[in-house]
């Protein structure tokens, strides 16, 4: 199961999120899976005969109960209390510890496994100079996916659902009509909030215990383990790793956005630990020593 084909489930996150408003409607108690069907699927909304639109429903709730969004007991759903550790955390937060976990990435190789394929892709993307490819949009995708993943094959089933599957997750943003640009800000701002126990506010920290810790919760950042088994697939010319003292653009760009919009603070206080943030044709637009997450 590839959940980046909209034929199969997982594809379709606009479904997950009426899923996920009926149960948190139900004050996130359990719900039997007809009845959580029934609500998010008004039979008079469908026409008879439109057994594609009537199947998607079933197959985002066995896709996501398998992915472990969702928990079932017997014949009862609820959100899963390993993703959704108190009412706070958003869907989109949610979704995404969920789609990063280690047991739906066990092989980035392998076609179909889970989540593996999302990942992937999304850590080719996000290892790309965003100034390079200022645009990703679905029929341009493929031939990005072949210049740099020779190994990786993509569908137009599958350039239609990426783009926007990764804005919804907060690694991109939309430029336009079906148009996005590279950009984590939103994803690390959400992760950073709710996990104000890694991310301590108004503490200072190492630029690369910052960006270590950010790895750890998001694979496919800047020295994340998925973000690695992938730079080691990229092919092409016109890539090339950061340096050991460098940030990917796409990264360097959320960082900025981020400082720049008062959520976090980036200063340079030493030459030691140093890590240039990387702007256009390798342009160091700040360099960085250390880290303070503000409070709300």
């Amino acid at each position: 199961m590839s959940i980046v084909n909209n034929d199969h489930g997982g594809s379709q996150f606009e479904v997950l999120a009426a899923i996920y408003s009926v149960l948190k409607g139900n004050k996130e108690n359990p719900m039997e899976q007809e009845e959580l069907i029934a609500w998010c699927r008004p039979q008079a909304l469908i026409p008879e005969g439109k057994k594609s639109a009537r199947s998607k429903l079933d197959k985002e709730v066995k896709a996501w109960s398998e992915l472990g969004l969702l928990e079932t007991a017997d014949t009862s759903i609820k959100l899963s209390s390993n993703y959704f550790t108190d009412s706070k955390v958003r869907l989109t937060t949610g979704a995404r510890r969920c789609l990063l976990a280690s047991e739906n990435n066990k092989d980035l190789i392998s076609r179909d496994q889970r989540a593996a394929d999302f990942t992937v892709l999304l850590s080719m993307l996000l290892a790309l100079d965003v100034y390079r490819y200022p645009e990703i949009k679905s029929n341009n995708l493929a031939e990005i996916v072949d210049r740099y993943l020779s190994d990786f094959r993509i569908n137009s089933n599958e350039t239609s659902v990426v783009p926007g599957y990764a804005h919804w997750l907060g690694f991109m943003v939309r430029t336009g009509n079906s148009v996005y640009s590279i950009d984590p800000t939103l994803a690390i701002r959400e992760e950073i909030a709710a996990s104000t126990s890694v991310f301590k506010p108004d503490t200072q920290i190492p630029i690369d215990t910052f960006i270590g810790q950010l790895a750890k919760l998001m694979p496919v950042l800047d020295g994340g383990a998925y973000r690695q088994q992938v730079e080691q697939r990229i092919e092409g010319q016109s890539w090339t790793k950061p340096k050991d003292n460098e940030l990917s653009t796409s990264l360097s760009r959320a960082l900025l956005r981020l400082h720049h919009g008062g959520q976090i603070q980036l200063q340079k206080l030493s030459d030691a630990g140093l890590r240039n943030l990387k702007g256009p044709k390798g342009e160091i637009l700040m360099p960085v020593t250390h880290v303070t997450v503000r409070g709300e």
